[in-house]
């Protein structure tokens, strides 16, 4: 069984690992962790995904002030847990914490070759926006892609 809850400090060793594996082309340090922390819950939202006690995944998003857009800041899931909806889920879970905080929109960046990701994004409502040439490393492009709140 899967289930959700807000990340700890406890947890940042573990999600730095994850880091390294998932996105070794940039990935977030301990003081970052520490600092999207810090945000809990004024501007920031993040959430991890468990199973049998194992984080398998986890997200977060940062909203500024009401009536701005929301930057989604990271979906991470495991390998062996993809396709179960975990991601589906982050992302339900972001766009309705984003909403109560009056965001107008949800941004975000995803590397150009995952295919997976792109058509969650664009099955709930992401549209591609623009190009960010090398935004994850040498040809490693990134989509951008924008949702309107109505």
């Amino acid at each position: 069984m899967i289930s959700y809850r807000q990340p700890i400090a406890l947890d940042i060793p573990v999600l730095v690992g994850y880091e390294r594996e998932l996105f070794p082309y940039s990935p977030w340090s301990a003081s970052q962790f520490k600092e999207e922390f810090a945000g809990i819950p004024r501007t920031r939202f993040m959430s991890v995904a468990e199973s049998e006690n194992k984080i398998i995944g986890y997200c977060g998003v940062f909203v500024p002030a009401p009536g701005v857009e929301a930057d989604i800041l990271t979906v991470a899931v495991l390998p062996e847990f993809r396709r179960q909806g975990i991601a589906r889920e982050f992302m339900r879970q972001i766009e309705q914490w984003s909403e109560e905080r009056g965001a107008s929109a949800m941004m975000l960046e995803v590397e150009h070759t995952n295919e997976s990701a792109i058509e969650l994004y664009k099955a709930l409502g992401y549209m591609k926006i623009s190009v960010r040439m090398d935004y994850y490393g040498p040809g490693k492009d990134a989509f951008v892609m924008r949702k309107e709140f109505a």
